[in-house]
């Protein structure tokens, strides 16, 4: 029997196929950003040797439809061959081998070259598949939903996420300071989603029609991005994001200059007076308490104690952070290689025992050593560097979106671990890979003329 009576050839036969297959491959691609961005670590397969997180497995799932697709495999694979990043990641991945050799722990190589696969899939999906302004809307469809999300979280007491919890030994529990619940949305911790947010906050600021930047560009998504910063009950968060959002206003497009002076001014007397008005009710109480806190942190005060901090606390925090600085002392510490990831830190640093280290920079210290350290700083400012003479160069409102993502989402790095929370650093990173770096050029003076009885007399 001949299909082709029935105006059913072969090639349309075919054509309906691959029609079929590229939206099952869309669907797994949309399907591997929202795990990424927005599922927790927690929710997927346990396993006694690997555990199966949804987006491990997403990007299996992506894998394979990249790999079992001829044309697909050979994008990725010149992806793999030109992206400028590669090469800077050499050095940090060769530590990353030997570490895992020597120490004999897997995961100190799989968890870190995950992430890399992670970041090259990104850099795939937005080149080949959804393109940048498809992309960016979609992240900030993820913020809405997140934020929204913490709003409820800070009602109920409780992170939602929680309740998809598959695997042991992520989910750290609900925290607690000074009475007040602290959000922690699909993080493991209230600082993994400070990090979050840093690294969003810009999006708000950011019209992928137009590529202009504004900060005040979608003010409910700023406002609900601050309030799900001040709901973490981190003051580190509080005191990166306050800097960052006077960083957008800095930076937003010459033309927002008025109208954005105006809507901040306008919005800190409402504060202000909001803050006044409810001073003694629990809300009120609840922020004058985060802003005092951070205000202790930075210059060595008391005020939060008449909002019932414990001063004793605060302290011994600073102290704290003072005393990680001695870490790169520690004697039984290997400065050329490090303890891996399979075994925590716990040591006498100065008298006092630390057990958790709560900078990034120097966690990677303890598990990388001073090669890991240096190799790792050496990616993050050579790319940072590389973003700031595109967004000179270009004058992108795009990129210097990203170079403030990474600015103070590394910024936020000095004070906490990274918590899970790099994928959000690499997105940034695939969105400036994919970016459009052409150098700026001014436009030429138009040719001004007059018409007269259809006549032109130049001017």
């Amino acid at each position: 029997m001949s299909f082709s009576a029935y105006g059913i050839t072969e090639s349309k036969s075919k054509y309906f196929k691959e029609t079929m297959e590229t939206g099952l491959y869309k669907n797994a691609a949309l399907a591997y950003l929202f795990s990424l961005y927005v599922m927790p670590q927690y929710f997927g397969i346990h396993s006694p040797i690997f555990d199966l997180t949804l987006v491990r497995i997403t990007v299996i799932v992506l894998m394979v439809f990249i790999l079992g697709n001829y044309e697909r495999s050979m994008d990725f694979k010149d992806i793999l061959h030109h992206e400028k990043m590669g090469p800077i990641l050499v050095p940090y991945i060769i530590v990353l081998v030997y570490t895992m050799v020597l120490r004999g722990d897997v995961n100190a190589f799989l968890n870190p070259f995950i992430e890399f696969v992670e970041l090259y899939l990104l850099i795939f999906i937005i080149k080949k598949t959804f393109g940048i302004k498809r992309t960016v809307q979609i992240v900030i469809g993820f913020i809405y939903l997140l934020t929204i999300l913490g709003l409820v979280e800070a009602f109920i007491g409780r992170s939602p996420f929680s309740l998809l919890k598959t695997i042991p030994g992520l989910y750290t529990g609900r925290f607690i300071r000074g009475g007040h619940y602290r959000i922690m949305s699909s993080c493991n911790h209230s600082l993994g989603y400070g990090l979050l947010l840093i690294s969003a906050m810009p999006f708000a600021a950011y019209d992928f029609e137009k590529d202009e930047f504004n900060a005040f560009r979608r003010p409910f998504l700023l406002i609900l991005i601050i309030v799900n910063i001040f709901l973490t009950g981190s003051r580190s968060s509080l005191g990166v994001g306050l800097a960052e959002a006077f960083a957008l206003l800095l930076f937003s497009d010459l033309k927002f200059l008025k109208r954005n002076l105006a809507f901040f001014a306008g919005g800190f007397i409402i504060f202000a007076s909001f803050t006044f008005i409810f001073q003694n009710t629990g809300f009120g109480q609840y922020i004058l308490l985060q802003l005092t806190s951070l205000v202790d942190s930075l210059f060595k005060t008391e005020l939060s104690a008449r909002y019932g901090a414990n001063v004793l606390v605060l302290r011994q925090s600073a102290a704290y952070r003072d005393l990680l600085q001695q870490v790169f002392t520690v004697g039984w510490l290997n400065p050329i290689l490090g303890i891996g990831r399979q075994r925590g830190f716990q040591s006498m640093v100065d008298g006092r025992i630390v057990r958790s280290i709560d900078n990034f920079f120097i966690a990677e210290f303890v598990r990388y050593a001073y090669p890991g350290m240096i190799t790792y700083v050496l990616f993050l400012l050579v790319t940072g560097l590389r973003m700031l003479r595109d967004a000179i160069t270009t004058r992108s409102s795009l990129i210097r979106m990203l170079l403030i993502c990474v600015v103070f989402y590394c910024l936020h790095l000095y004070i906490a671990d990274s918590l899970q929370t790099l994928k959000y650093l690499y997105l940034v990173f695939a969105l400036y890979s994919c970016a459009e770096k052409t150098p700026y050029t001014p436009p030429a003076d138009p040719c001004k003329y007059i018409r007269r009885e259809g006549r032109i007399h130049y001017v």
